[in-house]
């Protein structure tokens, strides 16, 4: 047997968890009886992935329980579609920073199931990655790609160690066009460490006449991308930017918005340019 972990959950009443997590697509695999009518453990599978339900779990009003399930789904899109009118649905169908397509629902005993694939952003950053196009026109053809992500990846494109033609040429036809180039003077003057609102520090370099952005102590650094004078986008994370703010000609800070999230950083008196 392949080594594995599968998570067991106690729950109130399993055979009524084993009819709902049926009813949303999941497969029984196994049960056993609890010498009545009822059920004291159930196996259910998704795919790949496994859960169990065992007996003597309590019953909870908490918006949010001790576990959450995540499931990895091949369209999730489709699956919202056929789930979102028969179950509590806790998050809408959305694109996540971290490259993840997802939603969230709440099942009968009040646990958090996300459903997940990769994004068309990730799905995209990998084929520049692996050079290959068919993987980069399945992203484009998702249709969902932000004019900003397409600036991103036409820059990523056009700068790898080996250019793929076949790959820029596809970036370019969806509409695809080249970041504003920034001077070395304005690039230099938001190099410093700035300190986060929440007491987080960032670093932020120049090198190669790029600007690159460490969020903590010893990360590799990532590059940003320049979205206008003072907006940038990291590489590595979509639906992400870095607005510099300025007073008196100085950088003092910058905004880091991230989904609808907003958090300001403070550049460090001591790293002000003079």
């Amino acid at each position: 047997m392949s080594q594995k972990v599968v998570p067991m959950i106690h729950v109130p009443d399993v055979r009524a968890t084993v009819n709902w997590y049926q009813s949303i697509g999941f497969t029984v695999l196994d049960t056993y009886s609890d010498d009545g009518d009822g059920l004291s453990f159930a196996m259910v599978s998704f795919g790949k992935s496994e859960v169990m339900f065992n007996e003597g779990g309590r019953p909870s009003s908490e918006h949010r329980r001790e576990v959450d399930l995540y499931v990895y789904a091949d369209d999730v899109d489709e699956l919202y579609d056929s789930l979102k009118d028969r179950v509590e649905v806790v998050q809408e169908l959305y694109d996540t920073f971290y490259g993840m397509r997802e939603f969230i629902i709440r099942d009968c005993n009040r646990f958090w199931i996300t459903f997940g694939q990769p994004s068309a952003f990730q799905v995209l950053v990998t084929g520049i990655r692996e050079s290959d196009p068919e993987v980069v026109r399945g992203a484009l053809e998702r249709g969902s790609l932000k004019p900003d992500t397409l600036t991103v990846a036409l820059a990523v494109a056009s700068t790898a160690e080996s250019v793929n033609v076949q790959i820029v040429e596809l970036l370019e036809k969806a509409g695809a066009v080249p970041p504003p180039q920034i001077g070395a003077d304005i690039l230099k003057s938001f190099v410093g460490k700035y300190k986060s609102e929440h007491g987080s520090e960032v670093n932020v370099t120049l090198a190669a006449g790029k600007l690159f952005v460490a969020w903590f102590s010893g990360q590799t650094p990532v590059s940003l991308i320049p979205v206008n004078d003072n907006t940038f986008r990291p590489v590595t994370f979509d639906d992400v930017t870095l607005t510099f703010r300025s007073d008196a000609g100085q950088t003092v800070g910058f905004e880091l918005k991230q989904g609808p999230e907003t958090m300001k950083y403070t550049r460090l008196e001591d790293n002000k340019q003079p």
